[in-house]
């Protein structure tokens, strides 16, 4: 029988102490994540007994419900009948309740979660015509994968753009400024002076070019011909703002930056719409934010969000050089309790980073084996359960946790008896060794499952992929067959 979600949501509001409580709702990938006024009178029991609710919990000062695939149509169910907006959760009253790792892993998670599916579709993309190139399918000369290529790479070049929304959204900025600065930083005369800066930078390099270009500018000619070509005048001065120098970066697939930008855009957004007349208000406010903003990401947000960023990844890449297969230990053992918590989103912006930087990321090969043990462990207990209805529950949910999504396997059955979500940890461990002793990385962004198996694949890395292979698998096989041998206490009925 289908789920009335419609209904499920009207209750969703009223357990939680009714749309005067809700000082705002976000969502990621399967939870609803409310920010009451009030904790104390919403009724979790109730909550948790409400048709399509997984489970309920409670962290970083967040009301979490649990609700699966389906999230996002509860989420626009309960929106149509509450009056708040996704901008108060900036602004809360609950803010003091909460630390600050807490309120990041919040900000990062409503940031990222609304755009993360057309994220992946991307990524999912490159991998298949990776695929299919290595097959002899598609002729990278040719036409339809040129074109699918570049539409492959567009989620990813336009990153700060997506991010430029749901900031704006998270930190209550005007939705349009925000897009228009993050336009600027990945605009195309932009990125042809960031080229060009690049171009003269590795010229400097090697001597035989460094000498033919100082040669050029003695000449106008052929000056004018090397600005032509390249699209800008680059033998001129550096680029600086009212005499400051601007330190050329590519904001492409950049994260931080965008996010430091936006954030400060909100504070000056807010201070001039208090100081300026009525009458001048809904120009001057988007004119001078602009003006302020993007001029000042260039020379601070930016630089100083793109070496956050950095060190952040570097931290963890230093980490993995040091041994991938503890990291891989660490990551497949460890990665579904920072799930539990949801405080897993913490990691998005490393790997965001690692594939702008990089090409790739480790951290989504060993992330795999976790997920496919838990799905492992989940299909386990549907073996060795003699309770119908737990059957019922964990098949679906190992199915759902093989194409990636392992809240329903892990609050609908793993965690719920304990053992096997313990078998799983141990079996994702396990993997996760086996896919550091290979280095299996992923080349395109993806939230690990069998429909994303393509963005792991690269012509010419053949051994990683096998790696990955392997890993999984064991980690599928080990979380079953653990689960089954180890056994559990069912529950009374």
């Amino acid at each position: 029988m289908a789920i009335n979600y419609t209904k499920s949501a009207k209750e969703i509001i009223k357990a939680v102490g009714g749309d005067e409580n809700i000082n705002s709702l976000t969502h990621c990938a399967t939870r609803l994540r409310f920010i009451l006024n009030d904790d104390k009178i919403v009724n979790k029991d109730e909550v948790n007994k409400i048709e399509g609710v997984i489970t309920t919990m409670e962290a970083g000062g967040q009301f979490q419900v649990v609700i699966g695939n389906h999230v996002k149509d509860v989420y626009e169910l309960i929106m149509q009948d509450i009056k708040v907006d996704d901008s108060k959760a900036s602004n809360s009253n609950n803010k003091n309740k909460v630390g600050v790792f807490s309120r990041i892993i919040d900000v990062i998670s409503s940031i990222f979660a609304p755009f993360l599916y057309t994220l992946a579709a991307c990524g999912i993309l490159q991998g298949l015509l990776g695929v299919m190139v290595a097959l002899g399918w598609l002729d990278t000369a040719g036409g339809t994968y040129r074109i699918l290529n570049f539409v492959s790479w567009t989620g990813f070049t336009f990153l700060p753009v997506l991010i430029a929304i749901t900031a704006a959204k998270k930190f209550g900025a005007n939705i349009y400024v925000a897009v228009v600065t993050a336009c600027a930083l990945v605009n195309p005369d932009f990125m042809k002076m960031f080229a060009a800066n690049d171009f003269l930078n590795n010229a400097s390099a090697d001597p035989k070019v460094q000498s033919m270009i100082t040669q050029a500018t003695n000449n106008p000619d052929t000056m004018k011909l090397i600005n032509d070509v390249l699209g800008i005048p680059v033998l001129s001065q550096p680029l600086d703002f009212l005499g400051l120098p601007i330190k050329m970066l590519s904001y492409t697939s950049s994260v931080i930056p965008i996010i430091l930008a936006i954030w400060i855009l909100s504070y000056v957004q807010r201070f001039f719409e208090r100081i300026l007349p009525s009458v001048i208000r809904n120009l001057f406010t988007p004119l001078l934010s602009l003006v302020i903003i993007v001029p000042m990401t260039l020379l601070v947000f930016g630089p100083v969000g793109s070496t956050i960023g950095g060190a952040i990844g570097d931290v963890y890449n230093f980490l993995y050089g040091l041994s991938p297969i503890i990291a891989g230990a660490i990551v497949g053992g460890f990665w579904e309790v920072l799930v539990i918590f949801g405080v897993h989103w913490g990691i998005t912006p490393v790997t965001v980073g690692n594939y702008a930087s990089l090409g790739y990321d480790t951290f989504t090969a060993l992330q795999a084996s976790a997920v496919f043990a838990q799905a492992g462990a989940a299909l386990g207990v549907f073996f060795k359960s003699r309770d119908s209805a737990m059957r019922g529950v964990a098949l679906p949910a190992a199915i759902t946790g093989f194409f990636g999504i392992t809240e329903p396997a892990i609050y609908g059955v793993t965690l719920r008896l304990k053992t096997p979500f313990i078998m799983g940890c141990i079996a994702g461990a396990v993997g996760g060794a086996i896919a550091g002793a290979f280095r299996s990385v992923s080349w395109a962004y993806n939230m690990p499952g069998i429909a994303t198996l393509p963005a792991f694949f690269k012509s010419g890395h053949a051994t990683e992929f096998i790696g990955l292979l392997i890993s999984i698998v064991v980690a599928f096989v080990l979380g079953l067959v653990l689960t089954y041998v180890v056994g559990f206490k069912e529950e009374a009925k």
